[in-house]
């Protein structure tokens, strides 16, 4: 088995993905910007320095990045401080991770308040520690955040599991070292590899996490 399985946050383990739209819209609009689907997609993934200074680009710098960023922040803590929607079964798959003994990690390219907001309003969560953008001095499309992780857990990233739905956070964690898993939901990615593509956490079985590790280890050489 992998020694252990590093999970992205929006999109990926949380379907914030619609909120971080809504915040984003109303935000803009209040300014006077029409916030487009294909703004939306330019910004998949953070992170969030990279969409508030696209943001002030769109708003001609009225207002600057910095700006930006404290009101999305506020309302992002906002909305994510309540009860916290999960992706499909994300859950459940990280409960039987948690029953085989397995280690995880939460690594998300958003700001340690949001990252907070969301823990707190999960009721059930099996992460042994959570990294966040200005945790460490570079985010994704770095590797760092996950390097971090797996150091916080006392692992081989190598030996680490990673899943992951965007192109920002898939660069980030192919380039870690580890075994990555896509769940794209608004691009395509093609598999390598040592880079499998599935549909949703509900499909993955115990079968499908020993044959990845047997694949990861011919894959080392080991």
């Amino acid at each position: 088995m992998f020694q252990a399985v590093l999970f992205d946050m929006d999109g990926l383990f949380i379907n914030s993905e619609p909120d971080w739209h809504a915040a984003e819209l109303e935000m803009m609009r209040a300014h006077g910007y029409d916030w487009t689907p294909e703004d939306q997609l330019k910004c998949l993934g953070g992170p969030l320095q990279r969409v508030t200074e696209y943001m002030s680009l769109c708003l001609n710098d009225a207002k600057t990045a910095e700006q930006l960023g404290e009101l999305i922040v506020a309302e992002m803590q906002k909305r994510m401080s309540g009860k916290v929607s999960l992706m499909p079964g994300a859950l459940e798959f990280s409960r039987k991770l948690s029953n085989a003994g397995v280690p995880q990690a939460l690594v998300s390219a958003s700001p340690r308040p949001i990252v907070d907001a969301v823990l707190v309003g999960m009721s059930e969560k099996y992460f042994v520690h959570s990294v966040a953008a200005g945790d460490i001095e570079r985010t994704k499309p770095f590797p760092d955040p996950y390097l971090h992780a797996a150091k916080l857990l006392d692992v081989d990233i190598e030996q680490c599991l990673i899943f992951e739905d965007s192109p920002t956070g898939l660069t980030a964690a192919r380039e870690s070292g580890a075994f990555v898993v896509g769940i794209p939901h608004f691009v395509e990615v093609a598999e390598e590899p040592r880079l499998k593509i599935v549909k949703s956490f509900e499909g993955v079985t115990g079968a499908t996490l020993a044959n990845w590790f047997e694949i990861n280890q011919r894959e080392l050489g080991k």
